[in-house]
């Protein structure tokens, strides 16, 4: 039996599950990708089947009470609110808590088919992928394989933390490493050469190597005349991102970006992380990065999201071929947005701590404005605010299919523990709701789940039944010679974006002045808000430059809100960056994201929630002296 980890994480772990009258662990697989060790999630999930924190019986919050309910009532009372809501007014929140197909994506049917409100799901890697399609038709790129052995550019991407066999695998290669980051990360630290940049400008570093490359007629010119659309125009417009206009805009010094654009002429591998779309202009920045790797002529040197390459068909899992969402809110502005809704559904996510103003949706349920429902394992922020939570299992106690969005491992995961209580899958809640709201007719409720994932899994060239029997497949590797743009062809000057009224090249807008930078690191110890529970929740505290360094605590503020945090001086942080670890709370209990930006991004629509302006000032903090590090 082989398990695939369900975290919203690049490597999506294969595990060896070791049972002795209970499960006992899980052992890494030694076989590539993952290479026989995990990261402290995945070493801790098992501690987490009997966390404390564990929700067994469905909750009812009645008054100044919590009261535990049977399932019956539980779901009838939340049939009731629903039916008495608008629904235009009912909104489901979900993400990749877990990336099972029946976990995730197939209980939207229930909310498709009756027509209420959705989110756009573009919370991570939305802004990225739509803006290289935009030149590629696709966002998918490298595979494992590809990193072995090839110089490799993690961009926007603390590898050594959040992508630890990506990582791995390149540094075993013995070629050199470059990394491209606004901040002294763990990666940057250990690479060959690190390439510091001011926040909002990567899109101009990339622009400034395609032009280097252009200029010394280092491109590739049967593969930019077979395969490629509007070069000359290109080659024009980056004439304007010179060596000195780089330097200027990006700090980067003029040594450092010609290094950079020597390592590029070696033909590296680009990974650029799902951060870069959560900036300003981040966007624009994966759109130039992508296209030095069509002016390389290699269709295969860049990997951003792999999850479009497989043919699993996620339109169908969510019912979309039949029914849709009477409206698409931005996950950014679901916080600023939540009047408009009088009963709000959450699974596989915590949007009180982890969506920009996710504080507001709890302050909604505490007023009575809406009524929060929450599907979770486990209790956290929204599950604490919620007037009904519902006992859910965790990904090793119910099957289901699991894929990666970097390694093309196809997996059927077997229940290897039995769930708490009156634990029951999202799935089977999706149904006895449909039930009381007199939807069990409609199309997309009457398949079976199962069946929803079979057709579902067919684009792979696979059954579930031979999934079943398998275990786990490895899936065919892409065509990376067809591209599904306007043209047929890599578009550096985008024709598709041009007829959606888009730039057609990528664009440069001067990120704001007199400002500071929040922006959000990954922590080695947590998924987003999960595993607090197993490891405490973060330090609340960011970081800034010594010069920065104003009080042992600050209060960070902007149009938004204010947070109180302690601060801590770090030689790692450049001036003008305040940096916190992690998704957590500051020293009142109030969410970080508080003050989080939620602007979307103008092509998939991410906030731009890693270019955070604030505002800081000093903040009683007694007891707390000055901290020091590095």
């Amino acid at each position: 039996m082989v398990l695939a980890c369900t975290r919203d994480c690049y490597d999506t772990c294969l595990f060896d599950p070791v049972t002795e009258g209970g499960l006992l662990r899980l052992r890494p697989r030694p076989d590539f990708p993952t290479l026989g060790f995990t990261c402290a999630r995945g070493a801790a999930d098992v501690k987490r089947l009997s966390s404390p924190r564990r929700v067994k019986t469905p909750l009812l919050k009645k008054e100044r009470q919590t009261v535990e309910v049977g399932w019956d009532r539980a779901l009838s009372e939340l049939a009731e609110r629903m039916k008495e809501a608008e629904p235009r007014r009912i909104l489901h929140i979900d993400y990749d808590g877990n990336q099972g197909l029946l976990t995730w994506y197939l209980p939207a049917r229930l909310f498709n088919a009756m027509g209420a409100a959705s989110t756009d799901y573009s919370i991570c890697s939305s802004e990225g992928a739509e803006a290289i399609k935009l030149h590629w038709g696709r966002a998918w790129g490298a595979l494992p394989e590809h990193l072995q052995g090839r110089p490799v550019v993690f961009w926007a991407l603390d590898a050594a933390t959040s992508f630890i066999h990506g990582f791995a695998i390149a540094k075993r290669g013995r070629r050199p490493l470059a990394a491209v980051d606004v901040l002294w990360t763990r990666t940057m630290k250990s690479v060959d050469l690190p390439v510091l940049v001011r926040p909002g400008t990567d899109v101009v570093l990339a622009l400034g190597v395609a032009r280097e490359i252009i200029e010394r007629g280092a491109y590739d010119r049967d593969f930019v005349e077979k395969y490629t659309y509007g070069f000359d125009k290109f080659a024009t417009y980056v004439e304007r991102y010179t060596p000195e206009f780089v330097a200027a805009e990006t700090g980067v010094p003029r040594e450092t970006f010609e290094r950079l654009v020597e390592f590029y002429l070696e033909k590296p591998v680009t990974v650029i992380g799902f951060a870069i779309g959560r900036t300003e202009n981040g966007g624009e920045a994966a759109r130039a990065i992508s296209l030095l790797h069509a002016l390389l002529g290699d269709p295969a040197g860049f990997y951003y999201s792999n999850s479009g390459a497989w043919g699993i068909d996620f339109r169908y899992l969510r019912g979309l071929h039949l029914s849709s969402p009477s409206r698409v809110v931005p996950m950014g502005l679901v916080g600023s947005e939540i009047g408009n809704f009088d009963v709000v559904y959450v699974w596989n996510a915590n949007p009180v701590l982890t969506l920009p103003q996710g504080n507001r949706i709890a302050e909604a349920a505490e007023r009575g404005d809406i009524f929060l429902a929450v599907h979770t394992p486990l209790m956290d922020e929204t599950a604490e605010a919620a007037h009904l939570v519902l006992p859910a299992p965790l990904y090793l106690e119910k099957d289901d299919v699991v894929y990666s969005y970097w390694h093309n491992y196809l997996v059927y995961n077997k229940a290897v523990a039995d769930p708490p209580g009156e634990a029951r899958r999202e799935t089977w809640v999706m149904q006895e709701l449909a039930k009381r709201l007199g939807l069990e007719s409609h199309p997309l409720l009457r398949e079976d789940p199962w069946d929803a994932v079979d057709v579902a899994i067919r684009g792979t060239g696979i059954t579930l039944d031979e999934l079943r029997r398998r275990g786990v497949v490895k899936l065919a590797a892409p065509n990376y010679y067809r591209y599904p743009t306007k043209t047929g062809k890599v578009e550096f000057y985008s024709v598709t974006a041009e007829e959606r009224g888009l730039p057609p090249l990528p664009t440069y807008a001067k990120p704001r002045e007199g400002w500071l930078v929040l922006t959000f690191p990954p922590s080695p110890l947590y998924t987003n808000s999960q595993f607090r529970d197993i490891y405490g929740d973060p330090d609340a505290a960011v970081a800034v430059n010594p010069e920065d360094y104003v009080s042992p605590c600050v209060y960070l503020y902007n149009e938004y809100g204010e947070v109180l945090v302690r601060a801590i001086a770090d030689s790692a942080v450049p001036k003008g960056v305040v940096a916190y670890w992690g998704i957590g709370r500051g020293l009142r209990g109030e969410p970080i994201n508080a003050v989080a930006r939620g602007e979307p991004g103008p092509y998939g629509g991410t906030p731009r929630l890693y270019t955070t302006y604030v505002k800081m000032r000093p903040a009683p903090c007694p007891g707390q002296g000055v901290f020091i590090r590095g």
